[in-house]
């Protein structure tokens, strides 16, 4: 009986290490700079003359904040253009 306690704690430890991962790389949301990606800070909203970031095909909106609020913007040509009403957000743009 001792043996099976210590076979199934053993057992049991291992998978614990196991799921913890392996540790190392780390993951962060600039970890695709590494390919050649360009970072583009969002310009914040004026209310008087607001000034907008374009937006391109493939370009990935990320906010930096939880609380941030963006506005997009489609013209006439269909061009889609956006800033920040409140908080911060940037653009990653393949090269």
């Amino acid at each position: 009986m001792r043996n099976i306690y210590l076979i199934l704690n053993i057992t049991l430890l291992s998978l614990f290490f196991i799921s913890c991962g392996g540790g190392g790389g780390g993951s962060s949301s600039d970890a695709s700079f590494d390919t050649g990606d360009i970072k583009i800070n969002v310009l914040i909203c004026n209310e008087s003359a607001p000034v907008y970031t374009d937006i391109k095909k493939g370009d990935l909106l990320v906010k930096q904040t939880d609380s941030t609020i963006v506005q997009i913007v489609h013209d006439s040509d269909d061009n889609k253009k956006v800033c920040v009403v409140s908080g911060s957000a940037y653009l990653l743009r393949k090269n």
